[in-house]
């Protein structure tokens, strides 16, 4: 035992005081077992910078809105603006994050990826995340804060987001990405706003959505959603309004430090296969560390109970079960409405992971199969040997995902440009 603890405090001493100037990133794995010696490491300004100082340092020009909500939350959108641009487009960010998951990938980040391709870049934030703390009566310590899942999200932050960026942009249509619970959050906007999406989205992208998620599905967030579910009243964590990734709280900060000093990256990643599915060296190396740092946004259980009940309802994709008096009073009836896809008006485009367990291509097909179909004239995408992450941290999330979205949006504003032409003429 004393060997134990021995070797535990030679290999942290030095973690814990090295420079700060030190390698912090590595190119290899198993550069990470060595990392201030190994020539496969360097130190990256962008894993302990904020997001304004990234942008700046790739780009060198930003902006910073604020945003209210219907409801009373303030968003904070940042921008990389564009002059003339070829479009404007607004990303969504997935769970536990925020909108430094479009910038976590250094000089080749999506968002510079889209700005360079000539876009004007919106970076949209939902509410209760690290930059979403305001509300023009509610604390962020108050429960009520937090009494909130992805269809608030959905109806109301998206709604306040797109209408404000359109405003901005003088009336510019825009292009939607979202990832994950932004996917979500998209497919609950643009199906309960139809005529406003319409009239405000020129095209969406919904990337790995988790609309219909069910037990076919093989990853392990759905038992442990069913644990945590089933406990509710018996245990304050099970609470639908406990919060998780209180980002300040000492074991979050602990958890990250641990996790990026620890040298066998690839552990972590096994333990995120569990979850999110299989991907055979996909996950760049350099990118894991940053990874670490913007996976710790706050959020209440009840997004996660809302997704497990699309899991207990076999891939229904509805509104939140109250209970059958509460949805009687809320929607006069007693079981959740299905979101109405068929009321959606705008052009979808659909992207999903062949290898994703969390959100498995059958229920992304189903998705697919549900939307109207003058909504899905632009097809759909399967990315072969991608997991739920990979359209963050893959290795070939440009080549196989990002290039594509940016070739149809090239064909979509050809199309416009020609018919334009021939309304002229």
């Amino acid at each position: 035992m004393k060997r134990v603890f021995s070797l535990a405090v030679l290999f942290m001493v030095p973690l814990i005081f090295a420079p700060q100037n030190q390698c912090n990133a590595c190119s290899s794995y198993l550069g990470y077992f060595n990392i201030f010696f190994s020539s496969d490491c360097y130190h990256n300004p962008d894993i302990d910078d904020d997001i304004l100082g990234i942008i700046q340092r790739h780009v060198g020009v930003h902006e910073t809105h604020e945003v209210r909500t219907d409801d009373g939350y303030f968003l904070t959108l940042f921008r990389i603006p564009r002059q003339n641009p070829k479009g404007v487009i607004l990303f969504q960010h997935p769970l536990v994050t925020d909108a430094r998951i479009w910038i976590s990938q250094y000089n080749e980040s999506i968002a510079f990826l889209f700005w360079r391709a000539g876009y004007d870049v919106w970076l949209g934030n939902i509410r209760g995340n690290y930059f979403c703390k305001k509300h023009v009566s509610l604390d962020s310590t108050e429960a009520a804060f937090w009494n909130f899942s992805f269809h608030e999200i959905g109806y109301y932050d998206n709604h306040a987001s797109v209408e404000y960026v359109k405003q901005q942009t003088n009336g510019s249509k825009i292009v939607y990405v979202g990832y994950s619970l932004g996917g979500t959050s998209g497919m609950v906007y643009a199906s309960t706003r139809d005529r406003e999406a319409a009239d405000s989205i020129k095209m969406m992208v919904v990337m790995t959505p988790t609309t219909h998620t069910g037990w076919s599905c093989t990853g392990l967030l759905k038992y442990l959603l069913c644990i945590s579910y089933n406990l509710q009243g018996i245990v304050s964590f099970a609470d639908p309004l406990f919060v998780l990734n209180r980002q300040d709280a000492w074991y979050i900060k602990s958890v990250q430090f641990l996790l990026t000093h620890f040298s066998c990256k690839k552990c972590i990643l096994y333990v995120l296969y569990l979850f999110c599915g299989f991907s055979e060296d996909a996950f760049e190396p350099d990118l894991i560390n940053m990874f670490i740092r913007v996976h710790a946004s706050e959020l209440p259980f009840k997004i996660f109970y809302h997704y497990y009940q699309i899991y207990a309802a076999d891939g229904i994709f509805q509104r939140y079960d109250y209970g059958e008096e509460r949805n009687l009073l809320l929607y006069g009836d007693k079981e959740p409405p299905p979101y109405p896809l068929e009321n959606i008006k705008v052009p979808v485009y659909v992207v999903h992971g062949a290898n994703d367990n969390l959100d498995c291509p059958n229920a992304n097909e189903k998705l697919y199969s549900k939307l109207p179909k003058n909504s899905t004239l632009h097809g759909k995408l399967t990315v072969e040997g991608f997991n739920h992450i990979d359209f963050s941290c893959g290795r070939y999330r440009n080549e196989k995902v990002y290039l594509k979205i940016l070739q149809l949006l090239d064909k979509i504003n050809l199309e416009d440009q020609n018919i334009l032409y021939l309304q002229k003429t």
